[in-house]
């Protein structure tokens, strides 16, 4: 089952061009990623930009985070993450990494094929309504 990612970027002053250069970086490395399948960089005004990324999996997604490590921390050091959406299974380790941002939401897959009845389980913490 695919994973996908949408992360909106608003660069710092006068870091466009490190930006661009690892978001480029980032690109080339996963056109060289059997795993991954998608992975596409947009903008609608100068310092500000989105990337759309697909994944056979999460394991996926963190293997090319884990080879992009050096690119992944240029990035946050020119731009500030606005936002970021991730689709699909949402393991352990993604609960994990988006409890400590506040600007990340997650969206399991409805129904979860992992839960009775189709039921959506997106954080281990949540309580069912009353």
């Amino acid at each position: 089952m695919s994973f996908f990612v949408r992360a909106r970027f608003d660069i710092h002053d006068g870091r466009q061009a490190d930006f661009e250069e690892a978001a480029l970086a980032l690109r080339a490395q996963a056109a060289e990623e059997p795993e991954t399948l998608r992975y596409r960089w947009f903008s609608n005004a100068p310092g500000s930009y989105v990337a759309i990324e697909e994944y056979v999996d999460a394991d996926a997604a963190m293997t090319h985070n884990d080879r992009g490590a050096k690119h992944l921390e240029r990035i946050f050091e020119c731009a500030e993450l606005v936002s970021a959406e991730i689709y699909g299974p949402i393991g352990p380790w993604v609960r994990e990494w988006a409890d400590t941002r506040p600007q990340v939401t997650l969206y399991a897959d409805f129904p979860d094929p992992d839960q009775p009845s189709g039921q959506i389980s997106l954080r281990q913490d949540t309580e069912s309504p009353a």
